[in-house]
């Protein structure tokens, strides 16, 4: 017999509520309900396909879904999956608990807060602490902006009326006061509403509520999530101008400490890239700039800023619509051009229609360089973020509420320094870590480098000039000071050849030099390198540069190790803090690192003073120092200045030496308070290769023109010149060139010249050209301070006020003051006794100091005053 069994299949029963809506989503293993078991319900499934909890990022995505309870925390998951595939949105998925890890009040964020109500119409609890906070800061009133253009949210409240106290009512508005608490606390903190907060029901089916918001929610929401992304993404740029080094240092900074708060920038010198690579809508530019003596801009800018003025003359108020920028100027108020070329950035980018985010900041060197650059970035950085922010708006052709609290003017004086930076480790005040660039590519010794630092001139416009120098010989060189003395000064004449450079008294020759093969050679030994060894340069990956062409362009790669260190890089300048800060990230030892550390930060001002800028250490130096310290050779090469030419003031005039100019220069040499000596670089090279009469060793020059230094067009008016020690020499061009006026029947006006060295044996430089001039007419008097013959010391200041009367006459006839020499020092006395002599005279009419200051500022302006000094 044969028994058939028969197996009936039962219909499935429709899912309702809450199991309905979960499977219209995403399966899902949980419920509405503080810690409510999930299997008795029959509706958990498994979650394998949902999106899993991520850490913030403040650096990734800053779209965010936090959520509160344990259907919250499902429901979070199927709702950034389903924002993900269906919209694109990536969001990060939290905890409320965790919502500090948004960072909200630093970085533009949108969140998505999922929270659930539960017994006692209190807060999930990992909902609480989220929700207090946020409502707490409403309380006190003093908030109303915490939130304002930093966050976007959205609420979706989850509640049950079952777990009401009184269940005569089944409204969703009744079971989610959590949701409602929280949305009213982040919208009186300044927060913006993406949407109307979302009420779920449990009791009557969560789908009724959760799919039509979610709905509503996603396109919303991405928008949001676009524009914030936007933001994100446009890298703030930070361009820097740099002669000496200071400019390049603090741009560096900035940008260091940009990126650290989680900008992406963008750090370059100017010349890496053209004004219609970063001129563009939505752009936020920070320039830092400085100006030369003459107020030219710094080499490495000087392109750019070029091509800048021509695009504003051209496209006059529209080459710049929709860009934001901010200058910061750098100079030294000795320099008579004092500020000219930052002014003129922020002009001409006025002259574009770009916008001033924060005021142009004017530090002045003599009044503490640092300090006023604190002070002025003490209220940059909130600007910025306004800026940042306004620059998607920018970038879509919108239009933006300007900020009444910028402009064009430099801040007053008084601003106070910002609070010193947040602790690293134990050191005080310690500057982010600078941005390095670059990458270390090693090549095969076989591979074909670089020969020369520099290209021979002419360049394609058939000009000699920094980067295409013409290589001269030396003509002829002279010790002018004697023997015995430890001072040494060298006169030295380049043979130009026949390259048809031309030049004119007051000009300078520019010198590109070489480093010290020997201290070369130890530094690449102490950093366990090798000489011969070949690389080139490469972005660093994931930091490509997309304007410039090469990283680091002043190192022209391939090249050897020896090359890199002999030719590019500055190894004996005093170091900077930035370099130091550098340094100690490559301390194997813990001690080194913190004193490292230490004087690279605010608090340790005073140790950098003495230590650093009283020492002076070079390279080797340092590294000997801190044996511990190992860096690699990026990171060196990124921290370490470029080895920049040196110009030298022209000691004759063409009539003279149509192709052989001259100068004159001290061989720096000197001990520092460690018993070290230090030499300086361009002089000491050229003292060395020019040893034999007949040196055939081909020297990198070019000529650096003078706009306002020079001999005046006007040869009827006086001349008054200053100029002790080698600040001297270009006055003989002046006066050779007077010499041959006179010799082809030219009327010579009156010429004094205040000459100052030690003793008249020891260091008069040119003194038979002086008397001959003297004897001719050319010069009409020479006055001279000899410091060391007498028992207190005489300076030219000093013999100024002593021809007062003279001086006072010359002036009031029109005279031109011409001041050449040391201005830490000397430029401050001289100037300070011109004040004196023309007030006490009353000279046009003035009657006290005040008014000789502002009568000598006039000078200024007019060129009838000029000051050619260097630090």
């Amino acid at each position: 017999t044969t028994t058939t069994t028969t197996t009936t299949t039962t219909a499935p029963v429709a899912l309702t509520g809450s199991a309905a809506m979960l499977a219209k989503m995403r399966k899902s293993s949980a419920l509405t309900g503080e810690k409510r078991a999930t299997a008795a319900q029959g509706a958990s499934t498994s979650a394998k396909d949902g999106v899993d909890e991520t850490a913030t990022n403040a650096k990734a995505t800053r779209t965010f879904i936090l959520h509160g309870g344990e259907a919250a925390s499902q429901i979070a998951k199927d709702l950034a999956a389903q924002a993900e595939k269906e919209h694109g949105i990536a969001l990060n998925v939290m905890t409320m608990d965790d919502f500090r890890d948004v960072e909200f009040d630093k970085v533009p964020c949108a969140v998505v807060f999922v929270v659930e109500t539960v017994e006692n119409a209190q807060p999930a609890e990992a909902a609480g602490s989220c929700v207090r906070f946020f409502n707490r800061k409403r309380k006190e009133g003093t908030n109303q902006a915490m939130l304002a253009g930093k966050m976007s949210y959205a609420v979706l409240g989850l509640g049950d009326t079952n777990l009401l106290l009184d269940r005569q009512t089944t409204t969703a508005k009744d079971c989610n006061q959590a949701a409602q608490t929280l949305d009213s606390a982040l919208a009186a903190l300044g927060g913006a509403r993406i949407v109307p907060r979302g009420e779920a029901n449990d009791a009557v089916g969560l789908d009724e509520d959760v799919v039509p918001w979610a709905k509503l929610l996603f396109p919303k929401l991405s928008e949001v999530h676009k524009g914030i992304e936007a933001k994100k993404n446009a890298k703030l740029c930070f361009l820097y101008g740099s002669q000496t080094g200071n400019a390049t240092e603090i741009c560096k900074n900035l940008a260091a400490e940009a990126s650290e708060k989680g900008y992406p920038v963008e750090v370059c010198a100017m010349n890496e890239v053209e004004p219609e690579d970063v001129i563009k809508p939505g752009a936020v530019i920070t320039f830092v700039v400085s100006s030369t003596g003459d107020g030219d801009a710094p080499d490495n800018c000087d392109t750019f800023f070029t091509r800048l003025k021509r695009k504003a003359k051209k496209e006059k108020g529209e080459g710049a619509i929709g860009v934001q920028y901010a200058v910061l100027g750098l100079g030294d108020q000795n320099y008579s051009a004092f500020m000219a070329v930052p002014r003129q950035f922020s002009q001409t980018m006025e002259n574009l229609g770009a916008k001033c985010f924060a005021k142009r900041g004017e530090c002045d060197d003599t009044l503490g360089l640092y300090e006023q650059v604190d002070a002025w970035t003490s209220t940059f950085w909130s600007h910025l973020e306004v800026a940042r922010g306004n620059s998607h708006k920018l970038r879509e052709g919108e239009t933006i509420v300007e900020d009444a609290n910028a402009a064009t003017e430099a801040p007053k004086g008084d601003s106070k320094p910002p609070q010193a930076a947040a602790p690293a480790k134990k050191v005080e005040g310690v500057p982010p870590l600078p941005i390095c660039r670059s990458a270390v590519q090693w090549l095969p010794k076989t591979t074909e480098v670089v020969a020369n630092r520099v290209a021979p001139g002419p360049d394609s416009e058939g000009a000699y000039t920094v980067s295409s120098p013409y290589m001269a010989t030396i003509h002829k060189r002279e010790v002018l000071t004697n023997l015995k003395s430890d001072r040494r000064v060298l006169h030295m004449e380049f043979d130009l050849g026949s390259s048809g450079i031309s030049y004119k008294p007051g000009d300078s020759i520019g010198i590109v030099p070489q480093n010290d093969a020997e201290l070369v050679r130890a530094i690449v030994d102490r950093l366990g390198l090798d000489q011969a060894a070949i690389f080139t340069l490469n972005w660093k990956k994931g930091d490509t540069n997309e304007h410039a062409t090469h990283p680091l362009p002043h190192i022209h790669t391939p090249c050897t190790v020896k090359s890199v260190f002999t030719n590019y890089i500055d190894i004996t300048g005093c170091p900077r803090k930035s370099l130091l800060r550098v340094l100690a990230e490559h301390c194997g030892n813990a001690e080194e690192k913190d004193a490292l550390l230490h004087l690279s930060s605010r608090g340790g001002r005073a140790e950098y003073e003495t230590q650093i800028r009283a020492q002076s250490p070079t390279l080797l130096t340092l590294l000997n120092n801190y044996p511990s310290c190992c860096p690699p050779l990026a990171e060196l090469l990124d921290a370490l200045s470029p080895l920049a030419p040196r110009l030298y003031s022209i000691t004759c005039a063409p009539e003279v030496a149509p192709t052989t100019p001259s100068v004159a220069f001290s061989v720096v040499r000197f001990q520092v308070p460690s018993g070290e000596h230090r030499l300086g670089v361009a002089t000491n090279w050229l003292d060395e290769i020019s040893v034999d009469d007949k040196c055939e060793h081909k020297v990198p020059v070019y000529i650096k023109p003078s706009l306002k230094f020079g001999l005046p067009e006007d040869s009827s008016a006086p001349l008054v010149m200053i100029g002790p020690g080698t600040g001297v020499a270009p006055f003989r061009g002046f006066l050779q060139s007077r010499r041959a006026k006179a010799q082809k029947g030219g009327r010579l006006s009156e010429a004094m010249l205040f000459f100052g060295c030690r003793k008249a044996d020891e260091d008069f430089l040119y003194e038979a050209d002086w008397k001959s001039f003297t004897a001719d007419g050319s010069l009409t008097k020479l006055v001279c301070a000899f410091s060391r013959e007498t028992a207190e010391k005489v300076y030219v200041q000093h013999k100024i006020e002593e021809h007062a009367t003279e001086v006072a006459r010359l002036i009031s006839e029109g005279a031109y003051v011409m001041v050449c020499g040391d201005g830490a020092h000397m430029a401050k006395d001289v100037h300070a006794a011109l004040v004196r002599v023309v007030a006490q005279a009353g000279v046009c009419g003035v009657s006290d100091v005040k008014a000789a200051e502002a009568l000598l500022a006039d000078f200024t302006k007019s060129g009838r005053y000029v000051r050619d000094i260097w630090s």
